[in-house]
């Protein structure tokens, strides 16, 4: 295994891995902790990636890098919504999620969306919506 493996054959991120003097082995041993933690927690793969991304969120926000405050959620209907619209009104962009169907009938809050921008099989809560944004969808930000 390699690191076109690991970043996805993009040659830009490849790139940057050697100017900071990144290897495989490297990159193994930085992360060596947060994989025992991810071993120690029995997470999922699936489960391991949100977390790590709500890991990177939490840094983020330390930093200073949060969503602005002009991205805003829309609603179809105010009682039981059927899709959500995340807007920036400073440069137009829209993303949408739409209501996972078979759900029955759930409190608004605990409806699952999926956003339309990517499939992501796992369902979004709408609280969650703006985190998705911010963590897969930074381009639309």
């Amino acid at each position: 295994m390699n690191l076109d493996y690991i970043v996805g054959n993009d040659p830009k991120h490849i790139k940057r891995l050697d100017e900071l003097g990144c290897d495989l082995d490297a990159l193994f041993f930085s992360s060596k902790d947060f994989f025992s933690v991810l071993d120690d927690l029995k997470l999922s793969m699936r489960d391991s990636t949100e977390f790590f991304m709500r890991l990177k969120y939490i840094n983020d926000i330390a930093k200073g890098n949060v969503l602005p405050a002009n991205i805003r959620i829309f609603e179809n209907n105010r009682i039981l919504p059927t899709r959500l619209l995340i807007q920036n009104y400073d440069n137009g962009k829209k993303i949408s999620f739409r209501v996972i169907p078979g759900q029955g009938s759930l409190e608004k809050g605990n409806v699952l969306y999926q956003c339309e921008a990517c499939a992501d099989e796992r369902g979004i809560k709408r609280r969650d919506s703006r985190n998705h944004l911010y963590l897969r969808h930074k381009n639309l930000t």
